[in-house]
């Protein structure tokens, strides 16, 4: 008998028709990569490059396009996708960061998987490549990169040392678990090349090492010597202070450990997984998503974060194996994804948001993106939504 889950019931089909209705939309009022919605204005905030999260928009439209119940969507929508991967490609910075390898992956590998078209076979593995190139011998890590992320300058702005922190060629962030790591999962798994399976092995057991703390918590970032590829220091960027925990981080790391068991079934990464989703679970209202940081003091006034609960929710209800452990795992998983579409993604006919997922935060320190619609969260609903549904 197939235990039940909290997803049973809940209208799956219809919140997914939602997202992808706001995909529609988006590509109607927009002209470059949308990023998020200013709240004053209503408006996406976009980049002409789609800066660390193009393959999040260019995978919705890979999404839209397999789902279109018409040939001119299908067409319309694969048009736009193909328009806004050559413009991807033809950021050549991206290339030498941390986010080549989602961005490459959603955009690339996820884009054959739906289309069939081998070219996009082959930019996953520009992705991958790209991984492996980037990937630091002595930390034993792949780093952030120098690389100018969307946001505040003085706050994102990887390409130049600021003050007492390096380039982004000497950090490394709890994001890369799930950032970075896949694309090389993936291309192993279609090549069986060592390489990848090496540096992503080598990457999450430095996670475990570096990025999270013996409470379950997570650090969002780790700086090393470049020489030694010793670890110098660990902070918080994004979080309330570099003794609390920020939400998405914690959400990246589920996402990664859960990918990385699924590749391994190594217990070391199921039991940094228990822990970490632990935390997770007894720091978050009932509801399962959290707020912006797990520790900011002004709860329960402070900002929630769909993207974290967007990202644990992707990462666990994907979770393989089976067992009792597992199956808790993916049972929280499927919890938190059922109440992002029952109470955070829009799904009333009449709203203007209709199909976007509300209340995210990208960066409270920055004041930047607070509560408001993130295409990233939209994606990874959207594409939990789609595996669920097409299994």
């Amino acid at each position: 008998m197939t235990a039940e889950s909290p997803l049973d019931g809940v209208d799956l089909k219809t919140a997914l028709e939602a997202t992808l209705d706001r995909t529609d939309a988006v590509l109607a009022a927009v002209d470059d990569f949308p990023l998020l919605v200013d709240d004053d204005t209503g408006k996406w905030e976009t980049t002409e490059d789609g800066n660390w999260c193009a393959g999040h928009w260019i995978g919705l439209l890979w999404l839209a396009a397999h789902h279109a119940d018409e040939q001119g969507k299908r067409e319309r929508f694969e048009t736009a996708a193909y328009d806004y991967l050559d413009r991807m490609l033809a950021a050549e910075d991206l290339l030498g960061s941390m986010f080549a390898g989602m961005n490459y992956l959603y955009a690339g590998y996820r884009g054959y998987d739906l289309t069939g078209d081998r070219t996009l076979y082959g930019v996953g593995f520009t992705g991958a490549d790209a991984m492996v190139d980037l990937f630091h011998e002595r930390a034993r890590m792949v780093p952030i990169g120098a690389y100018a992320v969307a946001g505040p300058s003085e706050q994102f702005d990887l390409t130049e040392a600021v003050g007492d922190r390096p380039t982004g060629e000497q950090i490394s962030a709890t994001d890369m678990i799930y950032a970075s790591i896949p694309v090389l999962w993936r291309a192993y798994s279609e090549t069986g090349t060592e390489a990848f399976r090496d540096r992503a092995i080598a990457h999450c057991d430095r996670h475990l090492d570096w990025c999270i703390k013996p409470d379950g918590t997570t650090f969002h970032e780790v700086e090393f010597d470049p020489e030694t590829g010793d670890l110098i220091a660990q902070y918080n960027d994004l979080a309330y202070s570099d003794d609390s925990c920020w939400a998405r981080g914690q959400g990246w790391n589920i996402a990664g450990l859960s990918r990385a068991y699924n590749e391994t079934a190594a217990e070391r990464y199921l039991a940094a997984l228990e822990e970490t989703v632990g935390y997770y679970v007894e720091q978050t209202p009932d509801d399962l998503v959290p707020y912006w940081d797990f520790e900011d003091p002004s709860i329960p006034d402070a900002p929630r974060d769909t993207s974290a609960a967007a990202l644990t929710a992707y990462g666990l209800s994907r979770l393989e194996g089976d067992g009792e452990r597992v199956a808790d795992l993916r049972q929280t998983g499927e919890a938190t994804l059922a109440s992002l579409v029952e109470e955070y993604l829009v799904t009333d006919a009449s709203a203007g948001d209709r199909g976007g997922v509300r209340h995210g935060t990208y960066n409270k320190p920055g004041d930047y993106g607070v509560d408001t619609e993130l295409i990233w969260t939209n994606y990874y609903v959207a594409y939990a939504l789609h595996e669920r549904l097409t299994a």
